[in-house]
């Protein structure tokens, strides 16, 4: 019991100090206690006109023990067991968003996930098609948290920890 208790706290540790690394900084803690993280200086904007823009950033998800839980039974109900899914501890995701006035959407351009010693677990890597799907950004939802933080950059404004 000791040993285990001793292994998660190095492992939380770990984690926490890779998350600090380089501005990441914490913006959400999700219903299943995973930890999202939003580096400022990944925005890059790649269109802007008007009321319209189009950016992108990056984003880390630590995922917490029911977190992962959760990912893997998502997993294991599409008939898809990533290869070594159980070590899962973090992902980093870039994120492409668009404003078109009042409107806004996103697309996953890539996501990569990791193990707590920071090697990539290469089954689950994601890259988005040529031509992605943009698709509407529900209120209340991560990608709204993650929408706003980023566009706060954006627009100049200044990037603050909630």
């Amino acid at each position: 019991m000791k040993k285990n208790f001793l292994t998660t706290f190095m492992t939380v540790m770990l984690i926490t100090v890779t998350a600090f690394a380089n501005g990441w900084q914490q913006i959400y803690t999700d219903d299943s206690n995973n930890q999202i993280y939003f580096n400022p200086d990944s925005v890059q904007v790649t269109a802007r006109d008007n009321d319209s823009a189009t950016f992108s950033a990056s984003f880390r998800m630590i995922y917490s023990n029911k977190g992962r839980d959760i990912l893997i039974d998502w997993y294991r109900n599409n008939s898809v067991m990533p290869r070594d899914i159980e070590s899962l501890a973090y992902d980093v995701a870039k994120i492409n968003f668009r404003k078109d006035g009042d409107e806004r959407y996103y697309c996953i351009e890539s996501r990569i996930s990791y193990r707590a010693d920071g090697s990539e677990i290469k089954d689950m890597h994601y890259i988005a098609e040529e031509n992605p799907t943009w698709q509407p950004i529900q209120i209340g939802s991560v990608l709204d948290v993650e929408y706003y933080n980023a566009i706060l950059i954006v627009e100049g404004k200044e990037f603050d920890i909630q």
